[in-house]
C-alpha cells in the first residue's frame, strides 16, 4: 500500500465509525484498563485513523503500518468487517 492509500483506508474507516456513533478519543491503556468497553475500543481506533493519517505526514511509516494492523484488528474483534473484506481493502488501489 502506498502512504495515499493508508490515508484513504484511515479515512474509510474514520467515516463508518464516525457514522456509528464513535467520536475519536485516545483510550489511555495500562494494565489497569485491559477490560475496555466495546464503545470505548471504537472511539480508540477512530482516534487511531486520525493518528495513522498525522504520522504518514511526519514520516513514520513504520508506526502508520502498526497502527492500521491494530485498526483492522480490532474491527475484525468486533465484526464490522470480515477478514476478507480487511484483506480485500488493503490490495485494492481504489477507495471503497
Amino acid at each position: 500500500m502506498t502512504d495515499e492509500q493508508v490515508k484513504q483506508v484511515a479515512a474509510a474507516y474514520l467515516a463508518r465509525l464516525t457514522k456509528e456513533g464513535y467520536q475519536p478519543v485516545q483510550v489511555s491503556v495500562d494494565r489497569t484498563t485491559m477490560s475496555v468497553p466495546k464503545s470505548r475500543q471504537l472511539e480508540h481506533v477512530a482516534w487511531a485513523c486520525g493518528e495513522m493519517v498525522r504520522v504518514l505526514d511526519s514520516g513514520d511509516r513504520e508506526r502508520a503500518m502498526r497502527l492500521l494492523g491494530f485498526c483492522q484488528g480490532v474491527l475484525w474483534a468486533h465484526g464490522i468487517y470480515a477478514v476478507a473484506e480487511l484483506h480485500e481493502q488493503n490490495q485494492s488501489t481504489r477507495p471503497f
